[in-house]
């Protein structure tokens, strides 16, 4: 939203006449957003560990991998939202249109296995899927990285794709 309303506010056009390549640009949003999820994290996995007893079975280091690829992997999708995005209302039915279906089919409030066979294969390539079956090895299983290099490798390709994209539409204006 950041980038819409910069764009929609006229400072895009400030920021144009700068040296600054649009790829740098980008990459501080995605740099903002590990500041912002060392907070995040620290606090939900704090309080859900104290108040409703969550496991911490696997490695932290495999936990902190994973969530910063996830971050990255979903601020690299917004970012490509907000590519070529002219207003706040744009952006937000955009990201409601992308994220929506995700959180019905991924897992985040019923299994994805209740849904029919020939849309598993889709289910399993969001990335929305990769982090929360790789959470839940990690998390509850006590998975080290070598179990969820397949969900890794998902989010990565997304973070990959979705940067890359983002870098091409890209317009400062």
């Amino acid at each position: 939203f950041a980038i819409v309303d910069a764009r929609r506010k006229k400072l895009m056009k400030r920021l144009v006449a700068t040296p600054m390549p649009r790829a740098y640009y980008l990459l501080s949003f995605l740099l903002s957003r590990l500041v912002l999820l060392v907070v995040e994290v620290g606090a939900l996995l704090g309080f859900a560990t104290l108040a409703f007893g969550v496991p911490l079975r696997g490695p932290f280091l495999g936990l902190m991998a994973l969530c910063v690829l996830g971050s990255m992997a979903f601020c690299s999708l917004g970012l490509l939202i907000a590519s070529r995005a002219q207003t706040i209302e744009a952006a937000s039915g955009l990201m409601n249109i992308t994220m929506m279906p995700m959180w019905i089919v991924s897992g985040v409030f019923f299994s994805s296995q209740r849904f029919p066979d020939v849309l598993q294969p889709f289910i399993k390539a969001l990335p929305l899927t990769a982090v929360i079956d790789a959470l839940r090895l990690n998390m509850l299983q006590g998975g080290n990285l070598a179990q969820v290099a397949p969900q890794m490798g998902l989010l990565g390709a997304w973070l990959v794709v979705c940067f890359g994209l983002a870098l091409k539409l890209f317009r400062w204006r």
